[in-house]
């Protein structure tokens, strides 16, 4: 198995606190590896570390092959990124931009610079300043510099951020690209777990500062069977009526919402023997767990054990 990135006991400490502890993570090439976790979890700063942005305190990290160490100058260069909000010159036009790009990174193959503009959408703007661009135009600006040198790696943090819906469709199909006629391996962070939902190959979930899972979209949904969901106000008496029809597989979720994850039983025993209670139903539904739900569960599993 090809490894583009490898992270082994992977630590950070900011003024006595462990921002990351001993994290070991595993991205293949010509993935595409969606990294969730709650705001303040740990994935910019790792982001950060995988690009030399900034020292981890204990760990090594491999990309591409290689140990990332203080002077891997030219392994950088291999790599794109977003990392937070995307800065440019504001004065300057796009396509000026991604020329002074190209200079920086020593890669002179001008016609790419086009090329790479109209994948992202910003064909017949490109003369534009940055300065009049909205959030979703400087998006897509900061995608096409990190795509323009063709990386073997890219690091997106929330590289939707500011999207439109249509806007977020065309990126997810410029990603899927990317992997699948160029190869390139994308590490991305964002909240909007049904994009990553419908992007992964992999997903890793940081919580507090470790990785607490990492898991293939595809062992999820085999996981993720169909469950009944009841909304009732009267919660409690629900919980007695389901456990005397020998339901034990089920979670209450809230003060009004129980989830049942019972094969055996359906929708319309449920209702019946609820209504003969007396029992107030909202609602009642069958569903899928997907990964939301997934990623709470996982996430509140963790913080009540920490």
């Amino acid at each position: 198995m090809d490894i583009a990135i490898k992270t082994t006991g992977l630590t950070k400490t900011f003024q006595g606190k462990e921002i990351i502890s001993g994290l070991n993570m595993t991205v293949k090439k010509g993935e595409i590896y969606g990294l969730l976790g709650p705001n303040g979890a740990g994935k910019t700063t790792l982001m950060k570390m995988l690009l030399n942005l900034v020292k981890p305190t204990a760990g090594e990290i491999q990309i591409l092959g290689e140990t990332l160490t203080h002077s891997s100058f030219e392994l950088l260069k291999r790599m794109g990124n977003i990392i937070e909000y995307p800065i440019f010159y504001e004065k300057l036009s796009a396509y000026d931009n991604l020329v002074l790009h190209c200079e920086y990174m020593g890669y002179y193959k001008q016609d790419a610079i086009h090329d790479t503009i109209d994948l992202v959408g910003l064909k017949n703007i490109d003369n534009k300043p940055v300065k009049e661009f909205s959030l979703g135009m400087k998006q897509r600006l900061g995608i096409a510099r990190a795509i323009l040198t063709r990386p073997e790696l890219l690091i997106l943090d929330e590289p939707i951020n500011g999207l439109d819906p249509a806007g977020i469709k065309e990126i997810r199909n410029l990603f899927q690209l990317l992997t699948k006629q160029y190869g390139i391996t994308l590490l991305i962070s964002s909240h909007i777990l049904g994009e990553i939902e419908q992007l992964a190959d992999t997903i890793g979930i940081i919580n507090k500062g470790q990785l607490i899972k990492e898991i293939t979209m595809d062992k999820i949904r085999e996981q993720n069977t169909e469950y009944i969901e009841l909304v009732t106000p009267q919660q409690r008496k629900a919980c007695f009526v389901i456990e005397e029809l020998n339901i034990s597989n089920y979670k209450v979720v809230d003060e009004s919402t129980i989830r049942i994850y019972d094969a055996n039983v359906t929708q319309t025993a449920i209702s019946k023997e609820l209504i003969l209670h007396d029992i107030e139903i909202e609602s009642i539904n069958r569903k899928v767990k997907n990964l939301e739900e997934y990623f709470l569960d996982l996430v509140g599993e963790s913080s009540s054990t920490n």
